[in-house]
């Protein structure tokens, strides 16, 4: 009796776990193709704002993107909060309210970006999209350790970047300022959520920042301080130096990505 109820509970467990995995590609397959389909057609944008004869037309399409975006993304959200509240947000992989209020913020961003610097939009976007769709899918599939590791880390070496080639005093001033305020905000998250077992608590929506309930406050203090530290003397430094850490930081975030992979296998 006992080994059938075992049974029992194994193969449950098993189809819980396919389900899971289910779900995970599905959101990823879904974040991926967006991203592929979005670059298309911000593609076929900027075609239209190089050729004279063709940008108006190129204006009034993205100001028309901006509208239905800028309503998607308001819509969606409502939708999102709604299922949270509801606690039917985890039933279907793609159609929810998280993931249209994902793929409408993105390109409200995306469009209102081109508006305002189209060639500085080409050179971003390409970056970001694709990097915002490798990021879901470490969120979906590593632990919430290196995913809160690599977004900070990522974003950090994409502003030492900023600092290393622009010659505007202002805003390499600016890529620093937010380089110590993504430090100052990713240490104080986490001491929130270490209060509620490595959650994030935002009105009704509740995100898991850490899988180690017993992570410690000294090493996350120290990466995060010793990163303000070096962002502050590749702005004293200069140019060279900037670039030295921009590669350390791509260099951690590469190394703990095989350190991750190893525990995930």
């Amino acid at each position: 009796m006992n080994t059938e109820q075992n049974a029992k509970k194994n193969n449950k467990a098993k189809d819980e776990l396919r389900k899971q995995e289910d779900f995970i590609a599905s959101r990823v397959m879904a974040v991926f193709s967006g991203a592929v389909l979005m670059l298309w057609g911000l593609a076929y944008l900027w075609r239209g704002y190089e050729v004279a004869s063709t940008i108006l037309t190129a204006i009034k399409v993205n100001n028309i993107l901006i509208g239905v975006s800028a309503v998607g993304l308001v819509a969606s959200f409502a939708w999102w909060i709604a299922q949270v509240k509801a606690g039917t947000h985890k039933k279907q992989p793609v159609f929810t309210g998280s993931m249209f209020t994902l793929f409408f913020g993105a390109l409200l961003f995306s469009v209102l970006l081109i508006k305002f610097n189209c060639e500085s939009a080409k050179r971003v976007l390409y970056v970001l999209i694709p990097g915002a769709a490798i990021l879901h899918l470490v969120y979906s599939t590593y632990q919430r350790e290196f995913f809160s590791y690599c977004l900070t880390h990522s974003l950090i070496s994409y502003l030492l970047w900023i600092m290393a080639k622009t010659y505007n005093p202002g805003l390499e001033m600016a890529a620093l300022g937010s380089i110590l305020a993504i430090c100052v905000v990713a240490v104080i998250f986490f001491l929130l959520a270490k209060r509620h077992d490595g959650e994030g608590h935002f009105g009704p929506i509740t995100v898991r920042l850490y899988d180690n309930k017993k992570l410690p406050t000294a090493p996350i203090v120290a990466i995060y301080g010793a990163t303000a530290l070096l962002a502050v003397l590749a702005y004293v430094l200069g140019t060279p130096f900037a670039y030295y850490i921009m590669y350390a930081m791509v260099g951690s975030v590469v190394g703990a990505a095989v350190y991750y992979t190893v525990k995930l296998i």
